[in-house]
């Protein structure tokens, strides 16, 4: 009677194969999947119709798209600047031929595309006479250093790296040119071609006399006209005589380091009536390189 009070009672026998279906539906990897997200979880989801539609007309859209901060001085005009002067030099003919190239970073500028703004200063009076028909055009700085598209305008209006600073071109003043020219406005510098006396009608350089200053004034006058005979009198103090002749071989003769008759020239080949058919392969392959 006393061993069956203290003998422990058995736990009842389980199936546990009535309980595969319970587990599968509580396994852990079931919240695992649903809740991945943890203390984040419900966020990022559109619910349709969940918010109430705002009525905001389009300018009020508008203005809170172009909002700006009043603290920020980045966008705002400086100290006696007026409001931009807009212009769009493009036409209906560049356009159309300039639909199928490919754009650059340097395409867009002034927050547009190809457009020309210009900020009056404060009682900045702005000219009212005609624009010039030419525009003389001189490179100031060098091209070290430039992204390869400022280069590429510049070789367009003929001042590539290879040509000297000290080259003027002649440009017409078309839309198409001023676009290029104001890409390019910190590399060049542009002085209109005017004609104080103006242009004749049957202009012939042969026939008129005329001349170019550097300020950009075009002078047509009868009395600036030259014959070439009184300049061929004028050049006789360019002709060399016989006594500078002489100077010029004894120094010669004396020093002939790096002269004809030096060191420098020692070795070259003076059979040739044209020295540049005496050089080596690799000199002529450099030339052919960069012609």
């Amino acid at each position: 009677m006393l061993c069956s009070l203290v003998r422990p009672r058995l736990a009842p026998r389980i199936d546990l194969g009535s309980l595969v279906p319970a587990l599968e539906v509580i396994s852990p990897t079931y919240f695992c999947s649903d809740q991945r997200r943890g203390m984040a979880r419900g966020r990022n989801y559109y619910i349709k119709g969940g918010s109430n539609k705002q009525d905001i007309s389009e300018e009020t859209r508008d203005l809170l798209r172009n909002a700006k901060d009043p603290l920020d001085h980045s966008w705002q005009l400086g100290h006696g600047i007026q409001e931009p002067l807009t212009m769009d030099p493009n036409t209906k003919e560049r356009k159309r031929a300039m639909q199928y190239t490919v754009k650059y970073r340097g395409e867009s500028i002034n927050e547009a595309e190809n457009t020309v703004k210009y900020y009056p200063h404060k009682d900045e009076e702005l000219s009212k006479e005609a624009p010039s028909p030419v525009l003389m055009v001189r490179r100031t700085r060098s091209l070290y250093g430039e992204p390869w598209f400022n280069k590429s305008y510049c070789n367009q209006i003929g001042l590539g790296a290879k040509e000297k600073e000290s080259k003027l071109v002649f440009l017409p003043n078309l839309p198409s040119v001023s676009l290029v020219l104001f890409k390019i406005k910190h590399l060049v510098e542009i002085i209109p071609v005017t004609f104080p006396n103006g242009i004749p009608e049957d202009f012939d350089p042969d026939t008129h006399g005329y001349k170019l200053k550097p300020n950009g004034e075009f002078i047509v006058h009868p009395s600036l006209k030259m014959d070439p005979e009184e300049c061929v009198k004028n050049a006789d103090w360019m002709k060399l005589d016989r006594k500078q002749i002489k100077d010029e071989a004894r120094r010669h003769w004396f020093r002939p380091f790096n002269s004809v008759l030096g060191h420098s020239n020692y070795h070259q080949d003076t059979r040739w009536r044209d020295n540049a058919k005496a050089d080596s392969m690799h000199v002529k392959n450099q030339k052919k390189k960069w012609s």
